[in-house]
């Protein structure tokens, strides 16, 4: 991913305000002068955003179908009746100061339509292409949902949309171009356009009291652990198998002390996809070949067993259960997505916790690659906009202001509200680059081909090793849809 430099400074931030539960090194963030406006993190003040000085389009609407206001913010905003310093204020300022520059820069007018029920997008959205309709110039919703509406060529080609330029640090280039059918052709948009990029990666929560009770180690040696390359799903499991603790009622259940908690089969994904191991390949024409079938896939599946399905693990398909028992210091690790540090009960815990990468599957590989989760939001330009120029525009000016803007202030404020100073900032700012620099999807994982993409949520489900007999039973399947996918592509491209 492609914000290195304001990723690493902003999230090292949110890393230092993990002791929130210590003495007199924690302060308030009382200040009543609008975050926005008064961020520390550092981001390029010398760039701009590439467009032309003149584009004016004279009042003109745009139309944003937006899932659950992630992308808008409010149509009005009062700063003497928000709550400062709280998620839901911040960036919601955020956003709608972004959306007033946005507006200004280009002369036009941006209505967004909010969709609170996201399962009605598709619906939504094919109604109004296929009508011919500009209903909806943009569109914004999860990712899972997106890879569809996209492949039923409903989304123009990111190469047709004049000023939307993927090479800016706004975009995540690498990303878009790995969960697209065609590398070189690539449909979705996906930067900082939208700050739930970063909230949909996921990570490890490590808690440092248990650590050093139970372990007698710190939180620099676990740093150390992960910058020495060291980090690895057994490494992972060997910690976690040394802390379980019953709570006396010889049923292991939550109300003892463990090792780690799982999110079920979500968790064995997100764990597999962050293994560092890719599935999936590209031809000499930029399109997708399989290569799953191999026996680094069914070792890391045996690995992924051995750590999820041990005494010391707590499994739980319960957000709010998984989120209390690791703030109440009931569990060494906690892998789940980065927008879980900013619930009340991580944020208000009495232990101090750290953040660290998702496992590699081994040493060799060459360095930690978190997943972004399928729930992420992505976004497309329907091919009914009567104005592409113009809506290319306001992409590349919305990702712009989001790098400058919004993520500043979802890094700094909202992430966390209780800062302390840490002792190694350095350490917590190269750990949390590893995680920013090098946060990835599989082209599987975003399509499931013929039932392929869920194989490790299978191999979970039955609780064995049957990798190889799942895959053989879909492989057929699976590379018939795949060559549907790229006939689909190369028709589009017509």
């Amino acid at each position: 991913m492609k914000h290195y430099r304001l990723i690493a400074m902003a999230l090292a931030l949110m890393l230092i305000c993990t002791s929130c539960g210590k003495g007199d090194t924690k302060t308030e963030n009382t200040d009543s002068t609008p975050a926005v406006t008064d961020t520390e993190v550092v981001t390029d003040e010398a760039m701009t955003d590439g467009l032309p000085a003149d584009l004016n389009y004279g009042d003109k609407t745009v139309n944003i179908l937006n899932m659950e206001y992630i992308i808008s913010g409010p149509i009005e905003y009062d700063p003497e009746t928000s709550v400062h310093g709280q998620q839901a204020s911040v960036v919601q300022e955020a956003n709608y100061y972004r959306r007033l520059a946005v507006e200004e820069r280009l002369g036009v007018k941006i209505n967004f339509i909010e969709e609170t029920t996201y399962k009605n997008i598709p619906g939504l959205v094919r109604q109004s292409v296929n009508a011919g309709s500009s209903d909806y110039d943009m569109v914004f919703s999860i990712a899972s949902q997106q890879v569809t509406l996209a492949q039923e060529g409903l989304y123009v080609p990111v190469n047709d949309l004049l000023y939307v330029d993927l090479d800016k640090p706004w975009w995540n280039k690498e990303y878009i171009e790995s969960v697209s059918v065609n590398v070189n052709n690539p449909y979705i948009l996906f930067g900082d356009i939208t700050y739930n990029t970063v909230q949909r990666t996921c990570a490890v929560l490590f808690n440092k009291a248990l650590l050093e009770e139970r372990l007698g180690m710190t939180d620099e040696d676990m740093y150390e652990i992960v910058l020495n390359g060291e980090w690895t799903i057994d490494k992972m499991a060997e910690l976690a198998s040394q802390v379980y603790e019953d709570d006396g009622n010889t049923i292991n259940d939550v109300g003892d002390i463990h090792g780690i908690i799982s999110f079920g089969s979500n968790t064995f994904e997100w764990l597999a996809y962050s293994a560092g191991l890719e599935f999936t390949s590209r031809d000499e024409d930029g399109y997708p070949v399989l290569n799953l079938n191999t026996e680094k896939a069914v070792d890391l599946c045996d690995k992924l067993l051995k750590l999820l399905s041990g005494e010391y693990t707590f499994v739980t398909t319960n957000n709010g259960e998984q989120v209390t028992k690791f703030a109440e210091g009931n569990a060494l690790f906690l892998a789940n997505r980065l927008f879980l540090t900013d619930w009340a009960a991580i944020r208000e815990m009495k232990d101090d916790y750290g953040i660290i990468p998702m496992p590699k599957f081994d040493e060799d590989i060459d360095t930690y690659h978190c997943v972004v989760e399928n729930l992420v939001q992505w976004g497309g330009v329907t091919v009914t906009a009567q104005d592409i120029d113009m809506i290319s525009a306001v992409a590349e000016s919305m990702a712009y202001e989001g790098y400058q803007k919004v993520m500043p202030a979802y890094y700094e404020t909202a992430l966390k509200l209780k800062y302390t100073r840490g002792e190694d900032v350095d350490t917590e700012t190269q750990i949390i680059d590893l995680i920013a620099q090098n946060a990835r999807t599989d082209f599987l994982y975003m399509n499931k081909l013929g039932g392929l993409g869920s194989i490790f949520a299978n191999v979970h489900n039955v609780n064995q090793n049957n990798f190889a007999s799942l895959y053989a039973s879909s492989e057929l399947a699976a590379k018939g849809e795949l060559n549907e996918l790229i006939e689909e592509d190369m028709a589009n491209q017509e």
